[in-house]
């Protein structure tokens, strides 16, 4: 890039998105890795930041789809009161349905998260499993995007999997 020229404010948000998700994965992995290690007391709050980054890609997911949106069909055409509105296409449309699939996935996944919480469940697995979701969750998305089927699929599962996981923990399920 010239001195003449800029990146495109999108592009712009974009990385500062990257980084923010990146952040927000380094103190979790490394409060991971020292659990697996013993180094640490087993209850550090993990899943809950993997439940607040599964939220925030909760938010960032219609943010992308109102982008990709304006680009298929215009910005008025956003702006207006939708009557006549084409269906949701291309890669608009599939944004908007991968955030109606989180959204679907959220509830369940929060619910075991939160109990395991108020319960007290903390270990690697439960840790291993809310990390699982939320990269099975940002692969999910990015794959529907990008119209990648098989992986889409393996990711929902991965998904599915990961919150069995924290459920089968809690004590009352034993």
């Amino acid at each position: 890039m010239t001195a003449t020229t800029r990146a495109h404010p999108i592009a712009d948000r974009g990385a500062l998105a990257v980084l923010g998700l990146t952040l927000l994965f380094v103190a979790p992995m490394q409060a991971w890795v020292a659990q697996a290690r013993g180094t640490a007391p087993l209850h550090t709050g993990v899943e809950l930041r993997m439940l607040a980054g599964a939220a925030l890609l909760a938010l960032v997911l219609p943010l992308v789809q109102i982008v990709l949106e304006i680009r298929a069909v215009g910005g008025p055409a956003i702006r207006g009161n939708r009557v006549g509105f084409p269906a949701d296409t291309g890669a608009g449309g599939r944004v908007g349905r991968a955030h109606r699939n989180l959204i679907e996935s959220l509830a369940p996944f929060a619910a075991a998260v939160l109990a395991a919480h108020a319960l007290g469940v903390s270990t690697a697995t439960t840790v291993a499993a809310s990390v699982l979701y939320l990269v099975a969750r940002l692969v999910h998305a990015a794959s529907y995007a990008f119209g990648v089927t098989v992986l889409r699929s393996a990711a929902f599962y991965a998904g599915v999997v990961a919150t069995f996981v924290i459920l089968a923990q809690l004590p009352w399920l034993r």
